[in-house]
């Protein structure tokens, strides 16, 4: 595990589209690492502002974005077929980047993003647009979290998403292993439309 710095042990509540402003921009100012453990990934389009402009991204895009800076990303997800495909398709450098990760846990839902060993959210949110906080109220999920900043309170974070990065149960396999459960026919004995895999909510 990684040498936690020494940051004013402190909490915030969380709620909404909070998550947008908030988690969100956390995540994409984040220097060395970024761990995240989620139950869905969606490749939903994200603003990202960067010398006073704003970018708007695709989630594989922005990752890609973070790894060409040196972020290793960690990113263990119970439903991880739908994003891998369409950055497989659209974004494939990221996929190749050695500075990312993905991992498939099947019994995953636990959500705990920690940016830089320094600040952990905990909470209910998943990294799609209805749940980050993204969409307009009314058309978006009621969240809520906590984030964390400080050695003794994201301690617990870190160490559970290590349990579960290195779960002995995972799937750890390699891109192409991980491309071919993707594109079969059938997947957990249903049938996999692209079509189902490429809608975002």
């Amino acid at each position: 595990m990684c040498e936690v710095s020494q940051i004013e042990d402190r909490v915030s509540y969380v709620e909404d589209a909070e998550h947008y402003t908030q988690v969100f921009k956390l995540m994409a100012e984040v220097k060395h690492s970024l761990k995240i453990a989620t139950a869905n990934l969606k490749n939903f389009s994200v603003a990202v502002e960067s010398d006073g402009t704003t970018e708007t991204l695709r989630l594989c895009d922005f990752f890609l974005s973070l790894v060409e800076r040196g972020v290793h990303i960690q990113v263990v997800c119970m439903k991880p077929f739908g994003f891998y495909l369409y950055a497989k398709e659209n974004c494939p450098q990221l996929l190749e980047h050695p500075l990312f990760e993905l991992r498939c846990n099947e019994h995953n839902h636990m959500k705990v993003f920690i940016c830089d060993d320094e600040c952990a959210y905990v909470g209910s949110a998943n990294i799609t647009d209805a749940a980050i906080g993204k969409r307009i109220s009314g058309n978006r999920n009621h969240e809520a979290g906590l984030l964390l900043w400080g050695a003794d309170l994201i301690q617990s974070p870190l160490q559970h998403f290590e349990k579960v990065w290195n779960d002995p149960g995972i799937l750890k396999s390699s891109w192409k292993r991980f491309a071919t459960k993707a594109m079969s026919s059938q997947y957990n004995g249903k049938l996999l439309l692209l079509s189902d895999l490429y809608t975002e909510y």
